[in-house]
């Protein structure tokens, strides 16, 4: 059984505790990173929701990703688990990914969100004014797409989204830091 990872599962470590047989750094055809879905909670609120990273249907998109491969015995585990961590919405996808180590097509399972909470923002610089301004339990949105940009770049990964994202984020940061002299 495989998962593919595009965001947070991709380096916090959580496949160790399932037996993780192998990791591999993998591509998925057909999609692209989006920060489309609104976290109320975690890294925002109902008032400032994060957009938080999801993937999106882009015929010509190729999403540069992390692949897991888990024992067959642990899919109901692994399931649940990703159920649990990723929330309602984001039922798990069945997908074909290449490997690029070995150059090995796997079918693979991939949360994709489907739920309500889609942020509907069409600039990257409107999302950058929802990136500075959210906040929740976990840590700001800030944070959060910091560490994606940073857990990307130390994988070798370039993805235009996110540098384009946290860029915006930094110029809408040095000019508050202006207006404020």
């Amino acid at each position: 059984m495989w998962i593919f990872g595009y965001g947070s599962l991709m380096g916090d470590g959580w496949e160790t505790k399932f037996g993780c047989l192998r990791r591999c750094v993998a591509v998925l055809q057909g999609y692209r990173r989006i920060f489309n879905k609104a976290s109320t909670t975690n890294r925002g609120t109902q008032k400032f929701p994060c957009p938080t990273l999801n993937l999106g249907k882009d015929e010509a998109g190729v999403c540069m990703g992390m692949a897991f491969e888990f024992p067959d015995a642990l899919e109901r585990e692994v399931s649940e688990y990703l159920a649990e961590r990723e929330g309602k919405g984001f039922p798990l996808e069945r997908v074909k990914i290449r490997c690029l180590e070995d150059d090995a097509e796997v079918q693979a399972n991939v949360p994709v969100y489907h739920g309500k909470n889609l942020v509907h923002t069409a600039t990257t610089q409107q999302k950058a004014i929802m990136v500075k301004n959210a906040a929740g339990t976990k840590s700001s949105c800030r944070d959060y797409v910091k560490e994606i940009a940073e857990l990307l770049a130390r994988l070798g990964i370039e993805d235009p989204v996110v540098s384009e994202l946290w860029q915006a984020v930094q110029a809408e940061e040095n000019s508050e830091k202006g207006k404020s002299k």
